[in-house]
């Protein structure tokens, strides 16, 4: 169940003018003639990816995203426009190992209840890329990937990421926020040993490295984070880091990290790492299957500790977390999430979570179309906080291709934070472009 979109039209011609500024890249005027498309699965030919991780990071975007996707309408003479844009992307892949991407989403909700704002939304504009360096034909791989980003608000006084907060909830209804413009990624990758020792080091992501799985992605999944990974680990920011991964067979692996707990994705990695404060994570990871279908088929085991934090005054804290997942028949995806801590230095104490991703219309385990449904069950870190219910169900479609609509409930039960409400339902609608 890959959850595959592309293009737009909108932002496609300035920001061509700045690739053209960025590469020099003259044949860039291709793009105005027939160039014949792509007859792969790929647009751009980039194919899979041996990443580690899964959800919001810049390797799965890639690989995901290129995947070549019909939608609900066709406009074969536009399809045939754009072509030239994803034969140049794989041109300067062929040549130089570059691979490209831009991406515009967007998200709204509104809820029915508030103890203040009712409605949020969000915007992401990202530039991301992984560029091979080292080795390229090889698996002995060095890749030097990055993302930069622009997050705003859209007409609301709060982005998703705060919204639950207005009815009292304490899992985030949606992974947009608004920190403004930043460089979010910038890390170096090296594979060894025939790719089966790897490590990272850099400005990277704390969360998309360990219990997650293939609907994890706040722009192709579930937005609710809680339906994303357990939220008994912390969730420190993007920030320095690093990482090894060894596979000691095809079916067994371990990856372990370490990051700068108080990191924030939009601020200088080098100001918060100085206080020398660490999350550190070791997850042992079985793949039943094949190597092509460890992105859906997987069971993770993480253990992780974290050092108090002292001026924020988070004390030290420690827990385990669990996940496992299965592709069945190119069509039925069912996983479950389980996590507990204690309590110390995360939101819960305890949670779980079922869920179960449909796929519709797929070739090549490509969805044109998923159905995403998934209940969470948590118990705060604090005993003054209520036990809180969430869960969400989605449809995500590609009305054409390249572009990818999302509407989506979310219904809770009990919000921790306050008495006032029983119930409440938040309504969402998310806007992909890709290209």
């Amino acid at each position: 169940m890959r959850l595959r979109q592309v293009v737009g039209a909108p932002l496609l011609s300035r920001l061509l003018l700045i690739s053209a500024a960025l590469f020099g890249l003259s044949d860039l005027a291709a793009f105005a003639q027939n160039a014949p498309a792509p007859k792969s699965q790929t647009l751009s030919g980039y194919g899979e990816t041996s990443s580690l991780e899964t959800g919001d990071s810049v390797t799965e975007d890639l690989a995901v995203d290129d995947q070549r996707v019909e939608g609900i309408l066709s406009f074969p003479k536009i399809e045939k426009f754009f072509s030239p844009w994803y034969a140049w992307k794989k041109r300067v892949n062929d040549e130089y190992g570059l691979k490209l991407q831009f991406s515009y989403q967007s998200s709204r909700q509104a809820i029915n209840e508030s103890l203040g704002e009712t409605n949020a939304a969000a915007a992401r504009l990202q530039l991301q890329g992984s560029w091979t360096l080292v080795g390229r034909g090889t698996k002995n791989t060095g890749i030097l990937t990055f993302r930069l980003e622009n997050r705003t608000t859209l007409g609301t006084t709060l982005p998703p990421t705060s919204l639950a907060f207005q009815y009292g909830g304490i899992k985030p209804s949606g992974g947009f926020s608004d920190f403004g413009f930043a460089l979010t990624e910038l890390a170096w990758r090296q594979s060894l040993l025939d790719g089966q020792f790897r490590f990272v080091v850099g400005k990277i992501s704390a969360l998309s490295w360990y219990n997650g799985h293939a609907l994890s992605s706040s722009l192709r999944g579930f937005q609710n984070l809680a339906m994303q990974s357990s939220l008994t680990k912390p969730s420190p920011g993007r920030g320095i880091g690093g990482g090894i991964g060894y596979e000691f067979s095809p079916r067994f692996g371990v990856v372990a990290g370490i990051h700068d707990a108080n990191a924030k994705t939009a601020g200088n990695p080098f100001d918060t790492i100085s206080e020398g404060e660490f999350y550190q994570s070791i997850e042992f990871r079985y793949w039943p299957t094949t190597p092509d279908r460890r992105r859906w088929d997987v069971v993770r085991l993480q253990f992780w500790h974290q050092d108090a934090l002292k001026d924020k005054g988070t004390p030290e804290g420690s827990g385990v977390t669990f996940l496992a997942s299965r592709l069945i028949d190119d069509k039925w995806f069912p996983f479950v999430i389980a996590g507990y801590s204690d309590g110390k230095a995360s939101l819960m104490k305890t949670d779980f979570t079922a869920g179960l991703g449909v796929s519709f219309d797929t070739k090549n385990r490509a969805a044109s179309d998923v159905l995403g449904v998934a209940v969470n069950w948590g118990d705060p870190s604090s005993s003054l906080l209520r036990k809180q219910v969430t869960s969400e169900v989605f449809y995500r479609f590609t009305l054409v291709q390249n572009f990818v609509i999302t509407p989506s409930i979310q219904w809770v039960k009990n919000p921790a934070a306050t008495t006032a409400f029983d119930d409440v339902l938040t309504a969402g609608i998310r806007v992909r472009v890709t290209f």
